[in-house]
């Protein structure tokens, strides 16, 4: 007897999870407060992740405990089970799956590729999966985001990504999937084929053990032999043998008996297996959908193992799901876990864990405070938890203290928010103590905060505790307590691209602020002013005495906005072989000081280039490119001697 086919259950969780997904980026896109984290659950990022941090003892990019607990538990679903991620979770096979059904109503066909050229295409996710992995774990960066479809689109196509990859994975996952059934999660997704390796346990697991014991033995084994190893068994297998050595008995059952070879659970069946030849269906595609025991019209002809729950594989997923989500809350990987040094020998070594640490974000920005701490005699290790934007630092306790690993981790700054008017008579200074203000991403909100009065200058940074502050402003248009309740409010109101976010801070000011003496216009010019030096066309190949230099105004080398703007008129000028040095200075007045060489360029050439209306910018990949010349050079230009 018949009955109408429905899998709903696992309907809705396809389409819950590729909706939520959705949603989250249509939300980003109308609100910049909205920021989600599209790589939160990522299991492939995950395991990836865990390969680098076994291997180079540092996690990929921003990768944490959770995406590698959720690589764990797809792994554990996969020989437990099998491969539920493919059939339940995965947003690129949701997409194929549901284009596929949408073509086939338009009454187009999909074509199931069989023999031998299915079996020769299957090598190439198996390619993929060993360059991932390979490039993954011995660089600590994600290979995959290169031309991941889904990291793609979430991401905007971002700077990780090469945008002629992403755009064709794209393509191959909108169009070619669906005409050639899943042609990318048969024969190109890393994540199919690393399942795939789970799978196959009883060949991968003594391989990986195998790997490991001549490791603790001294065999200097690269990663790489065990890579290759693993991709190519799970190849082998899947091509000749065309289903894996497995552990687990939950496979999809055909009753014999009770079929009526009919035939319909093959076109149920989204990977189009024929499930009506198997008595137990081994197919390396079977993902354990349901699809096919929800369409049989003959009770118990098809189940899965002793069931036909179709509720039974969503269970399982929720579970794991659930586990990996309390495992990665209680067990924390670290981005980054350095010891140098003597750390070995050092009897008393002491940590100082520092929370909050925003300049920590990735594996990148955890390397790059590793190589700042070893500069400093006595730190001797770090650990770095980017997920979390905090760090624990070991140091040896007979030669430092809390005090002088904060003071080594501290880096002071001058922050020039405007220029007085050169008319003002002086500058006042606020010396100040603020709380919560440690790193780069603290004195941009605080940069932010003190930018809303006219009458603040700028602002620069000591170490202390609290860290010392000193504001440069007018009194005459703002006060002290404007001041400080600026700082203390809290927040601040941030306009990006026409909208406003709120901002949250912790800032306080620590009581007695003190009002030091004021300073000239001069001294606050000549003390932040951003000056440059550039030197090009072997400038150090000359004397001094070899070249001329040539003294003009440049009041635009005092504003923030024409600095990129400058390095493209440095490169401009760089385009003559006698310019060999640019550099910017505060005299009486911003001034542009340029070397050159007498016997190759005269100072009226220097003149020319200098007022010319179109800036030539040399670019690093040999482009060459005009652009309007923002810069009005004002006399008098003179001829100066060398400093």
């Amino acid at each position: 007897m018949s009955k109408k086919y429905s899998n709903r259950l696992k309907q809705i969780i396809q389409l819950s999870i590729l909706g939520l997904i959705i949603l989250f980026l249509l939300i980003s896109l109308f609100s910049k407060d909205f920021a989600p984290d599209f790589e939160a659950y990522c299991p492939f990022g995950g395991l990836m992740a865990l390969g680098s941090k076994a291997w180079l003892g540092s996690l990929s990019c921003s990768m944490s405990s959770l995406q590698i607990f959720m690589g764990l538990a797809l792994v554990v679903a996969v020989i437990l089970f099998g491969k539920l991620f493919c059939g339940y979770v995965c947003p690129i096979g949701t997409v194929i799956e549901h284009l596929r059904k949408l073509a086939a109503k338009v009454g187009l066909k999909t074509i199931t590729l069989k023999g031998w050229l299915d079996r020769a295409l299957r090598v190439l996710k198996y390619v993929i999966l060993f360059i991932t992995a390979y490039f993954t774990v011995t660089t600590s960066e994600l290979f995959c985001k290169k031309f991941d479809p889904y990291y793609g689109v979430v991401s905007g196509f971002n700077v990780d990504t090469i945008l002629w990859l992403s755009l064709s994975a794209l393509f191959i996952v909108l169009v070619v999937s669906v005409f050639i059934r899943f042609f990318w999660c048969k024969y190109l997704c890393p994540l199919s084929a690393l399942s795939n390796i789970a799978a196959n346990v009883l060949i991968s697991a003594p391989l990986l053990v195998l790997y490991l014991i001549l490791r603790w033995a001294g065999v200097n084994l690269h990663i790489a032999w065990l890579l290759g190893a693993l991709a190519l068994t799970g190849a082998l297998t899947e091509i000749f043998r065309f289903k894996f050595y497995r552990v687990t008995p939950v496979r999809i059952k055909v009753d014999e008996s009770q079929c009526t070879q009919c035939a319909i659970c093959d076109t149920k069946c989204p990977q189009g297996i024929e499930v009506h030849k198997y008595k137990t269906v081994e197919h390396p595609d079977c993902t354990l959908c349901m699809d096919c025991v929800k369409g049989c019209p003959t009770k118990g002809a098809i189940r899965l193992w002793k069931w036909d729950k179709n509720w039974i594989p969503p269970v399982v997923i929720a579970v794991l799901f659930v586990l990996a989500l309390i495992f990665a809350n209680n067990y924390k990987f670290a981005t980054l876990s350095e010891r140098w040094g003597d750390y070995q020998n050092v009897q008393n070594v002491q940590s100082l864990e520092i929370e909050e640490l925003r300049s920590v974000k990735c594996y990148g920005s955890a390397k790059s405070l590793q190589g700042k701490l070893m500069r400093q005699a006595g730190i001797i290790g770090l650990d770095a938890y980017a997920d979390e934007n905090r760090v624990i630092i070991y140091f040896n306790a007979d030669v430092l203290d809390e005090n002088d690993v904060k003071k080594a981790l501290f880096s002071p700054s001058k922050y020039k928010i405007r220029s007085p008017e050169p008319s003002i008579s002086e500058v006042n200074v606020l010396k100040v103590g603020i709380y919560e203000l440690f790193d780069g991403y603290d004195n941009n909100d605080l940069y932010q905060m003190l930018a809303r009065h006219n009458g603040i200058f700028a602002f620069k940074t000591e170490f202390g505790e609290p860290v010392t502050v000193y504001i440069y402003f007018d009194q005459t248009k703002v006060s002290i307590e404007e001041i400080l309740e600026t700082i203390n409010a809290g927040e601040y109101t941030q306009v990006k691209n026409g909208e406003e976010k709120t901002i949250q801070v912790n800032f306080k000011t620590a009581k007695g602020e003190t009002l030091l003496d004021p300073i000239s216009y001069k001294t606050f010019m000549l003390e932040f002013f951003p000056a440059i030096d550039q030197q090009f066309n072997n400038y150090k190949s000359y004397n001094l005495d070899q070249l001329s230099i040539l003294e003009v105004g440049l009041p635009e080398a005092d504003n923030s906005a024409f600095r990129r703007q400058l390095t493209f008129y440095v490169s401009h000028l760089s385009g003559n072989d006698g310019i060999v040095r640019f550099r910017t200075l505060y005299t009486d007045r911003p001034v542009a000081h340029i070397y050159f060489d007498p016997s190759q360029v005269d100072s009226a050439t220097v003149v020319e280039l200098l007022t010319s209306p179109t800036m030539t910018v040399y670019f690093s990949d040999d482009t060459i490119r005009d652009f309007e010349n923002p810069f009005n050079p004002q006399e008098p230009y003179k001829m100066i001697s060398a400093p």
